[in-house]
């Protein structure tokens, strides 16, 4: 890739199988052993870019749970809807993502446990802000409280399907439904694309998340729809 140095390219590439491994096996079955035996690369070589296996993991999460910095087209609430949707179809199909998931909610893991609410939360907090002073939410709807619980229920329903990953998105999407419809106003609600499928389109149009297929995982844009 241009631009990237043979550093950056190898950390990309541990990342890249430990998240693999990560995602599958978890964190306690994965070794650091397991590591440099799917990249070739011997202990001096791994170390050199990470001195401990929790150290892959943070980077692993935070790569996984990285939000897209482009500002959004749509209006705040729509944007929410949209994240929420976009994540649940790159979970399944991202290795990185996956295991950001599973890493992100694990109590072992100090250094990671939590990291999507504590990202997620004060994001969505502020575009339901703007949401409430565009008039999209009614006036009594308080958005740190609803912040704090869409992103609960995601993280929720997250973990109810991992054993059904394909049907994250189509779980999420009947979330954001349910949420959307106890403080959104009339009008909002009636211009909302909350539709599962939108999650989809989002990830075939948007050059982030095109992006973020095809360097995270360059086989998950081949995987079956």
């Amino acid at each position: 890739m241009k631009g990237v140095t043979v550093r950056e390219s190898k950390r990309a590439e541990i990342l890249d199988v430990a998240a693999s491994l990560f995602a599958d096996m978890g964190y306690s079955q994965t070794s650091m052993q397991d590591i440099m035996d799917r990249t070739g690369l011997t202990k001096g070589g791994l170390y050199h870019h990470f001195k401990t296996k929790e150290a892959i993991a943070v980077a692993v999460v935070i790569e996984g749970f990285a939000m897209d910095d482009t500002p959004p087209q749509v209006g705040p609430l729509q944007a929410v809807v949209d994240a929420s949707i976009l994540l649940a179809w790159l979970t399944p199909r991202v290795p990185v993502v996956k295991a950001a998931a599973r890493l992100g909610t694990d109590q072992d893991l100090e250094k990671t446990y939590g990291y999507l609410w504590t990202q997620y939360i004060p994001a969505v907090e502020k575009l339901l802000v703007q949401a409430k002073l565009r008039e999209e939410i009614k006036p009594g709807a308080r958005p740190e409280e609803w912040c704090f619980a869409w992103v609960a229920a995601y993280t929720g329903v997250d973990l109810m399907t991992r054993q059904d990953y394909e049907s994250l998105p189509r779980k999420i999407a009947t979330i954001n439904r349910v949420f959307v419809s106890g403080f959104a106003t009339e009008r909002a609600l009636a211009e909302l694309d909350m539709r599962a499928e939108r999650g989809r389109e989002l990830m075939e149009r948007s050059p982030w998340a095109r992006q973020y297929l095809r360097e995270a995982a360059p086989q998950a844009s081949e995987a079956p729809r």
